[in-house]
């Protein structure tokens, strides 16, 4: 048997969620803010500082419209290959196209 008020957010979460909607000139969905899409030069010039200056960054990628954008931290590095690879763990490793991004922020 399962208990349903384990499944429910608290209400610290409902707080900051409404807070966030109320307060907050970005959009918001799920409780998440969605931050404005960044032109193409300015995410590759930002890629390029995390990877060379090893900054711990937020990237947030695209999603469909109403649906809340996924966001992922970590540090950036390229391999030899020209791709780039999101450590977010030892264990979990992301390979990033800027195409994807929607914004990247340093954390």
């Amino acid at each position: 048997m399962q208990n349903p008020i384990v499944n429910r957010p608290t209400l610290s979460d409902r707080v900051a969620s409404v807070y966030q909607e109320m307060f907050s000139a970005l959009p918001v969905i799920n409780g998440q803010l969605v931050y404005p899409q960044m032109p193409m030069t300015q995410l590759s010039y930002f890629s390029q500082q995390a990877i060379t200056r090893h900054y711990l960054v937020q990237l947030q990628f695209k999603a469909a419209t109403n649906v809340a954008p996924t966001t992922v931290v970590g540090h950036l590095q390229q391999d030899a290959f020209g791709h780039l690879i999101l450590k977010q763990t030892n264990q979990v490793t992301t390979i990033v196209t800027l195409e994807l991004l929607r914004s990247i922020q340093r954390c």
